[in-house]
């Protein structure tokens, strides 16, 4: 985008010309006239003014979902063209198979069906029970899913990069309080147990959970991550290995989980997914009594949504509300219309408008709320 202003008394072909197509994209028209011209020929350096963008308040969300829809509908062909051309159904075929996460191997669909229900089962039943903040339970369910993965000669992801040692992609999968890999000053620690014993500690470590926390070492001496902390808290069978080398993809994979990423984006909670949250939700209040319960654990909460069902937002949509009338933001995954704190937050309403439309989680807890 170009400020004209200074130049329309200096256009060669006159300032009738420029007035006429002013506010409006004249990139093919001036391609079509001018070829081999070159606009640094013309104009200062100060007439460039940004980058063309999309006003979210010049598109309507009926308009916005249209587009989201198409887009997931191509994603899903180039997907499905994708993997035809890499075979990448070796599971439904009863060979091993490989993935990159559990959300990419449910969504493939060479997977059996049976296979998938249980997986399924069995990640809602982690994820309410991570919600319960029952972390126990939780590696208990993480333990089931091995097992079963490992019966069905299922691989999700290397551990080892191609040079040795474990790569940071695979730590950033073991950023949970029931599964916590932090990599520090090129080892990786299994944090897992230490957090159960030492809950006080836990939103400094958790905010470094699946990350290499090497850049904070030393900041605050005594606290996580610093050599004293280290003196006194580490012990030796919780070091995993030295950081390794990412190991290769081929760009057909790579593109391939840059597009279920997307997707995932996009598309949100299926209607599957949603119910098996709901039933394997019910089941822990029935085993417990209500004790856990959301309910319980929440008395106010019923009054506050009026007894209603929540709903499920896709980041997408969460994405869209940054303006001071509705900021939006994501918080463990579960999503809070900012509103009723504005003016009331200690640290001011311009950090919750900067942050508003995104995930917050690893800010809330690097903060220590």
């Amino acid at each position: 985008v170009y400020n004209l202003t200074e130049f329309v008394d200096r256009h060669p072909g006159g300032p009738t010309t420029v007035l006429k197509h002013a506010g409006k994209d004249v990139t093919k028209m001036f391609l079509d006239i001018h070829k081999g011209v070159k606009y640094e020929q013309y104009l200062r350096p100060e007439a460039y003014i940004g980058d063309l963008g999309i006003d979210p308040d010049l598109m309507t969300d009926e308009f916005w979902h249209t587009l989201r829809k198409a887009r997931i509908v191509e994603i899903k062909e180039e997907i499905r063209q994708l993997m035809e051309d890499m075979k990448a159904h070796p599971a439904g075929m009863g060979g091993a198979a490989s993935a990159s996460s559990l959300l990419d191997l449910l969504q493939d669909q060479g997977i059996d069906a049976d296979l998938k229900a249980k997986l399924q089962q069995l990640e809602t039943q982690k994820r309410v029970a991570l919600d319960a903040e029952d972390y126990p339970k939780a590696q208990a369910i993480k333990a089931k899913l091995d097992s079963l993965l490992a019966e069905s000669k299922i691989n999700l992801a290397q551990l080892q990069g191609s040079g040795g040692g474990i790569p940071l992609s695979e730590v950033a999968r073991h950023n949970k309080p029931h599964d916590l890999w932090v990599a520090l000053n090129g080892v990786v620690y299994d944090l897992t147990d230490f957090l159960q014993y030492h809950p006080e500690q836990r939103n400094s470590i958790l905010a470094w959970g699946g990350r290499d926390a090497s850049v904070m070492w030393n900041k605050i001496p005594g606290r996580f991550p610093s050599s004293t902390w280290m003196e006194f808290y580490m012990r030796p069978e919780a070091r995993m290995g030295e950081v390794g080398p990412e190991p290769k993809k081929d760009t057909n994979t790579a593109l391939l989980e840059e597009l279920r990423a997307e997707l995932r984006r996009l598309e949100g909670p299926s209607d599957e997914d949603v119910q098996a949250m709901k039933a394997a939700g019910a089941a822990p209040k029935a085993a417990e009594g209500g004790a856990g319960s959301e309910e319980a654990r929440f008395p106010k909460l019923k009054g506050i949504t009026g007894g209603r069902e929540l709903p499920f937002f896709t980041r997408a949509e969460v994405a869209k509300h940054t303006a001071g009338a509705e900021p939006y933001m994501i918080l463990h995954n579960r999503v809070y219309d900012l509103k009723p704190l504005l003016g009331s937050h200690p640290g001011g309403d311009d950090i919750l408008l900067a942050r508003a439309g995104t995930d917050a989680t690893k800010e809330f807890e690097l903060f220590e709320h």
